[in-house]
């Protein structure tokens, strides 16, 4: 399942496309019992959606998801900052640095833009992900990964400018700053700064019908 979620996130099946479990099977290997299960647990996560008479098909999303979806992210994902800042460890916050620092090096290291994208969104996702786990709050994690991780955020990171891009780091190293310092309030107040920053630049994109 793990593959096939990869895959409807870095956006290679389009926006209610369908997902015939023959034709998935065949490409992943895999009778279509376990297609069909994962396709299950895909639409109880909200990345599928099974249509009458037309099977399962990508779930798309509107203007009014982004804000759902932002809102939701900048609550979580700001309370497990604020959480970090008083527990994370000295090598999280040195694997944390060495990811924020990779991400600002990537100009020039991929030829190809939807191989970047792909590099940076798992960059990202290392990042925040680690203020998640150094948050201490098992439940946090599960609560993210079922309610805020959609196509949307590879889509995010595919529309970035150069400009975009370098909020975003100068973002993630006010988020270090905070948590170096261990200022609770600060790290979750510049993490919902960050996450809406990133709402703006999907309206912003949808709005201007960028590809």
């Amino acid at each position: 399942m793990e593959r096939l979620r990869s895959m409807i996130m870095v956006g290679e099946y389009e926006p209610w496309g369908r997902l015939v479990e023959e034709q998935l099977a065949r490409s992943l290997g895999v009778s279509r019992t376990p297609v069909r299960q994962a396709l299950t647990r895909l639409e109880a996560e909200g990345l599928v959606e099974i249509v009458p008479n037309k099977g399962a098909v990508v779930r798309g999303f509107g203007m009014e998801d982004v804000w759902d979806v932002y809102d939701l992210r900048a609550l979580l994902e700001g309370h497990a900052a604020r959480r970090a800042a008083g527990r994370i460890t000295k090598k999280e916050f040195e694997r944390l640095r060495a990811v924020a620092a990779e991400m600002e090096a990537v100009e020039g290291r991929f030829s190809d833009r939807q191989e970047e994208t792909r590099w940076l969104v798992a960059r990202n996702q290392e990042f925040h992900g680690g203020i998640v786990e150094a948050g201490r709050n098992r439940r946090l994690r599960g609560l993210l990964d079922r309610t805020v991780e959609l196509p949307l955020v590879f889509k995010a990171f595919y529309w970035y400018t150069p400009e975009e891009r370098q909020v975003s780091n100068h973002h993630h190293r006010q988020l270090l700053r905070s948590l170096e310092a261990g200022d609770g309030e600060r790290a979750e107040i510049v993490m919902r700064e960050h996450v809406y920053e990133g709402r703006d630049t999907v309206i912003r994109a949808l709005e201007e019908g960028r590809e």
